[in-house]
């Protein structure tokens, strides 16, 4: 294996963990069940889990993007994350 597809793999396993870090504060799940919802976008929207999982955390970031990967992190979560609270107004 080449360094940077060791260095990409690495990344996106990175990326994973964040992203279900995401779900585990939104839904107040367990890390396993976060990882079974990132499966279960991936089976019905047949994109990669490291590339659902970036769009999932830039939705989370807030930032904006217009790939299908960020559509369908949207779809999936968009609504989830309108719901939180800023971290401003608990201040």
């Amino acid at each position: 294996m080449s360094y940077h597809r060791q260095r990409a793999d690495d990344t996106s396993r990175i990326t994973i963990d964040v992203a279900i870090g995401v779900l585990v504060a939104l839904r107040g799940c367990a890390p396993d069940q976060a990882f079974a919802e990132l499966v279960r976008v991936v089976q019905r929207t047949g994109i990669g889990i490291g590339s659902i999982a970036r769009a999932l955390v830039d939705l989370a970031a807030g930032r904006s993007g217009s790939s299908a990967e960020y559509a369908e992190a949207f779809n999936a979560w968009g609504e989830l994350l309108a719901q939180r609270i800023p971290v401003s107004a608990t201040r």
